[in-house]
């Protein structure tokens, strides 16, 4: 592309040096770079790319984008920029093209149900013969097309550059996990979103955002700053009529508004429901009359996740059957109460809940439908909010019959500070040795390595038990101070049962 013309996305304090006359390529990791590209440094989490720059020179870039101006590199073009972040975004729009103004987006944020959400609406637009791209937690996809995800949602440049790449395959949409690092850190600017979905704001990412109003203020900027800069005709905020925090979402002239939930103001509504440990059976009023549907997701929880779904279909112009097959022939997601059949009679499951809200709702969920006893493992990741902790630690010990808290992903913190955080937070249930304890009522016990802990909650549970394994969920690795290991709690259990080698 001429540089001249890419440089028109951007706003820039001053250029250094001749300007290139065309740009083969954009990046922002230097080992990336080929000749000809233009290299923008933009600030990691850990990294600066400013400390690249002269990697990047010696690869071959034509010009660079940064915050400041290098001495080290001055025979080379040097833009000089507020925010290298923003400018990523607008370049990377330009660069291929604006490819969201060619498809339907949909955006879901939210603490807990993102991905949830994006693999049901995934399912219905494909039922509807539409040709959906999916960015989040587990993969990034498109039709038989799996590339593994990095973050939930990746980098700007990484988003403009998929879009662009499948729109050429034939994509009609893009439904997308919006995280609130993403948001925070520019990395959905420029993306024109048709929808906007708010699930819920819970406490998770303290550690980041450090208070839960800075992470609600980042959450909502989708809805307050970036849906309203879109460039399509009919825009929609998708809202959660039940969350306090989602209430006070400020929606500007111009984007229509459709609620979810239980309450009256809802408009898409629940009506009655009846949930099992074999799934969901519900009836929703919705602005396209009555739905009645089955779901084989587990838990009263997705209720609202189908619900949310169900809007976004509605919206998005899905007819009723399509809705009704798409929601009805989704069997399940992965790391998400996902069941794992075994001959044993165990109903185990595997769940991604890793903040105080979503372990509490799966548990109250399982708790509520168990016919004997409910065990749970679970700990907590380093490097991660050390709040929720023992939030967590109470949570899982009050709701089950036996918890066994173990290592989660520890990366530099020992697993044994980890556990002991955790512990704080049970009062009232005694500890036992180990898992054979007879005591009558809740105990808890103590076994870090994971791999352990699954066996041993499995050595103990009896035909008709419920055993969750909580806070990987799909993942498959275990990241420790020194080393990533591959480990898969559903692997584990289907090793423990013979069902795998």
């Amino acid at each position: 592309m001429e540089f001249k013309k890419l440089l028109k996305a951007i706003n820039y304090t001053s250029i250094h040096n001749e300007i290139p006359k065309d740009i083969t390529g954009i990046a922002y990791d230097s080992r990336k770079v080929k000749r000809g590209d233009l290299f923008v440094a933009i600030q990691g989490e850990k990294k600066d790319g400013i400390k690249y720059e002269n990697d990047a020179v010696i690869r071959g870039a034509a010009c660079v984008v940064a915050k400041e101006y290098n001495r080290d590199i001055q025979g080379i073009c040097q833009v000089i920029v507020e925010d290298p972040r923003i400018s990523l975004s607008l370049l990377a729009k330009e660069f291929y093209k604006n490819p969201s103004s060619r498809l339907c987006v949909v955006g879901v944020t939210g603490t807990n149900g993102k991905t949830t959400i994006t693999y049901l609406i995934e399912n219905i637009f494909r039922i509807a013969s539409r040709k959906p791209v999916i960015i989040g937690t587990v993969n990034y996809r498109f039709m038989d097309q799996r590339k593994k995800a990095v973050n939930t949602t990746p980098e700007s440049l990484d988003i403009n550059q998929m879009m662009s790449e499948y729109l050429s395959q034939g994509a009609t949409d893009l439904i997308m996990e919006v995280s609130s690092h993403a948001i925070s850190q520019h990395r959905v600017n420029g993306i024109n979103f048709d929808i906007a979905i708010f699930t819920n704001l819970t406490q998770d990412h303290l550690d980041y955002h450090k208070t839960m109003e800075n992470y609600y203020a980042a959450k909502a900027q989708l809805f307050e700053k970036i849906l309203p800069v879109s460039n399509k005709d009919n825009k929609f905020a998708i809202l959660n009529s039940d969350d306090p925090w989602v209430k006070r979402i400020n929606i500007k002239k111009g984007i229509h508004v459709l609620k979810f939930g239980i309450s009256s103001i809802a408009d898409t509504r629940l009506i009655e429901s009846s949930v099992s440990l074999d799934g969901i059976k519900m009836n929703l009023s919705t602005p396209i009359g009555i739905i009645e549907l089955s779901s084989a997701l587990v838990g009263y929880y997705n209720i609202y996740n189908i619900m949310a779904a169900v809007s976004a279909a509605i919206v998005a112009k899905v007819d009723y059957q399509h809705i009704k097959q798409g929601i009805e022939s989704l069997t399940g997601v992965p790391g998400r109460v996902e069941r794992v059949n075994n001959p044993k009679g165990i109903y185990a499951f595997v769940d991604y809940a890793h903040t105080p809200d979503a372990l509490e709702k799966v548990l109250r969920a399982l708790a509520g439908l168990k016919k004997r006893k409910l065990i749970t493992v679970f700990g907590c990741g380093g490097d991660r909010d050390k709040g929720k902790r023992p939030i967590m630690g109470d949570i899982a010990a009050r709701l089950s019959d036996l918890t066994i808290i173990t290592s989660d992903n520890p990366r530099s913190e020992a697993s044994a500070n980890i556990i002991y955080d955790i512990e704080q937070g049970i009062k009232g249930v005694k500890k036992a040795t180990d898992t054979k304890d007879k005591s009558t009522g809740k105990i808890y016990t103590v076994i870090e390595d994971r791999k352990d802990a699954i066996k041993a909650a499995l050595d103990i549970a009896e035909n008709g038990d419920v055993v969750l394994i909580a806070g990987k969920g799909h993942e498959d690795y275990q990241i420790f101070s020194d080393k990533t290991i591959h480990f898969s709690d559903r692997e584990e259990i289907m090793r423990y049962f013979g069902l795998l080698e």
